[in-house]
Formats: C-alpha cells, structure tokens, sequence
C-alpha cells in the first residue's frame, strides 16, 4: 500500500526516511552500548537524536491505549502527521530535547503587549498581541525558553498557535555574539535621528535585550 501512486509522493517519501532513520539508530545501538554515544560521528549522533524523537513521536496517545495510559487519545490528520516527521528529520527541532515530542506541556508564559500571561491547560479562549520578550514553556520539571521578536498568539481547545516575526531558541544563541549585538543596538539608539529612526532603534534594542 505504500506506494507513491497510492499515497502520494510527499506520504511515500517522508515515509522512507523515516524507515531510514529508524535503521540507522538501530544498527548504531551495539556501538552506543560498547563505546558509547560520545564516540559516534556528528552526523551518526544527530542520527540517534532524530530517531529518538521520531521513537517518541510515534508515542502519541492512541485511542486503543486509553485504558492503559490514562491519556485521552488524539486524532492527528495525515497532512499534520507527516508535517511533524518531516520536521523532525529536518533541522528544525535539532535544538529541542526528545522529552518535548511526547511530553504535554504543563505551562506556557508568555510575553504581551499588556504584560505576561500565563497559560494552563483548559485555558479560556483568547487572542492576543506578542510582544517582544521570552516564551517559555514547561514541560514536567523542564523549562523550555525562546526569545520572541513580537506577533500574535491565538489560544483555544488546548491548543495555542503563535506567529511571529523572528524567534531562537535561548539555547542556539551565542552569549558573545548577542552581547555585541545589545551594544551595536544601544550606539545605534544613541545615533538615530528622527522619529522613525529613533522607533526601529527602540525595537532592535529590546530584541537584543531579550537575546542576552
């Protein structure tokens, strides 16, 4: 059944990377419990990274596991579905640990034009500006943290959609580098001429505030 003509190119495709991976991990697992992890390429840990999520993904609550877990089970679409292996096997989650692909996040602080909100599950419905300022996220004990450079958050069914116009992850950004861009943004606020100038200097100032 797992044909292209069948299931399309995009389903078949991610499908056997997926595969892919999955093969990998398992054929690197009698070297991790030898040597272990530490002596494997970059390319073969980045490997046993994703497979480890790619594991966890495939975790989600199930209806028929219901009277097992606890959880409710999920429907997930098919178009969700294979979004969320393909960015799994891309580089976009690399900076995320494997415990945020399964685990339900407890809390969501975040930044708003009239201050913090905090978000729990069964959250009134709601819509709202972003600031610029940090997002965080709990899952379990865990904090998750990324800088936010302002948009707008919808919140519903226990689901919060965010969109903004730039966002990192505190744990990509590099200490030095955000510290000489804080004092580039502070010179550039010192020297801005006009009432524009002097507004985009303010809001590059406060991004490079949130990234220190």
């Amino acid at each position: 059944m797992l044909q292209p003509r069948i299931v399309g190119n995009e389903h078949y495709e991610t499908a056997q990377q997926v595969k892919q991976t999955l093969q990998r991990y398992k054929e690197l697992q009698d070297i991790i419990a030898i040597l272990g992890l530490d002596e494997l390429s970059e390319e073969d840990r980045l490997t046993v990274a994703r497979a480890r999520k790619i594991e966890r993904f495939l975790s989600q609550p199930f209806f028929v596991a219901e009277v097992f877990t606890g959880p409710p089970g999920k429907c997930v679409g098919l178009a969700e579905t294979i979004r969320g292996f393909q960015l799994i096997l891309s580089k976009e989650l690399d900076g995320l640990p494997e415990q945020a692909i399964y685990l339900v996040v407890k809390e969501i602080i975040l930044s708003t034009n009239s201050g913090q909100i905090g978000v729990l599950p069964n959250h009134a419905p709601i819509a709202t500006s972003v600031d610029i300022g940090t997002l965080r996220i709990r899952l379990n004990d865990q904090w998750l943290t990324m800088a936010l450079m302002g948009g707008f958050a919808r919140i519903g069914n226990n689901e919060i959609t965010i969109l903004v116009n730039d966002a990192e992850k505190n744990s990509g950004i590099d200490p030095q580098e955000a510290q000489q861009t804080l004092e580039i943004a502070e010179a550039a606020l010192r020297k801005a001429e006009g009432k524009r100038q002097t507004i985009e200097a303010n809001l590059a100032l406060r991004w490079a505030r949130t990234r220190v």
